[in-house]
């Protein structure tokens, strides 16, 4: 181990993640090799006691930055570097997701079990943007069903994510989209939304 980094290594009592990043690595995490360079060097903090509230920290730190990459690296170069992080730091932390749960992701996820997940799976689990509407269209006729069948009852932070993502399905005018998503009545109720035409365009109007 080099030898400044293992002196760095033994003065980081009290530290918070950012200065910890400056005092071990100070490179900007702005690329796939400067954050897996990172990853590698916070094997010091399981050596060196750092605290878990510290560990936890960097973790989230790190994690941070790889979300910013998520317009100029792909999904799956995402995922690797979260795996990374994973593998170094995801045993020493209580939160390996830091993200706000999107519950329409968990419906997706369920949507599509582990046997009928394709490539396309992953990139929509890295970056909601990029599903497509066929994705969507699954997982809301996935979640329509279990209205149905299963009695769902849906709470209000279910609604909003869900409602966010046929806005943003609504938003791009595919008419027989909208007319598949506008099919599904038992769920746009549960949602109380209804999907209209104002000209030329088409938008969820909330009941």
């Amino acid at each position: 181990m080099d030898k400044e980094l293992l002196e760095n290594s033994n003065q980081l009592e009290g530290l918070t993640a950012s200065e910890i990043w400056e005092k071990l690595y100070d490179k900007e995490l702005n690329s796939k090799k400067h954050i897996l360079e990172y990853i590698d060097i916070t094997r010091v903090l399981k050596k060196n006691n750092a605290s878990e509230d510290q560990i936890q920290a960097t973790y989230n730190y790190i994690y941070d930055h790889i979300e910013g990459l998520k317009d100029s690296i792909k999904p799956n170069t995402m995922m690797y570097l979260k795996n990374s992080l994973k593998s170094q730091l995801g045993k020493y932390v209580k939160e390996k997701d830091p993200r706000p749960v999107n519950h329409f992701i968990e419906f997706f996820k369920k949507a599509y079990p582990e046997n009928k997940r394709k490539k396309g799976f992953t990139w929509g689990l890295m970056d909601i943007r990029s599903l497509t509407e066929e994705q969507i269209w699954t997982t809301l006729t996935y979640i329509n069903r279990a209205c149905l069948n299963n009695n769902l009852i849906l709470n209000a932070n279910q609604k909003k994510d869900i409602v966010e993502i046929i806005e943003m399905s609504v938003s791009k005018n595919n008419i027989k989209h909208i007319n598949n998503i506008r099919s599904l009545k038992k769920l746009t109720d549960k949602l109380n939304i209804d999907i209209v035409s104002v000209g030329e365009l088409t938008k969820v109007r909330h009941i």
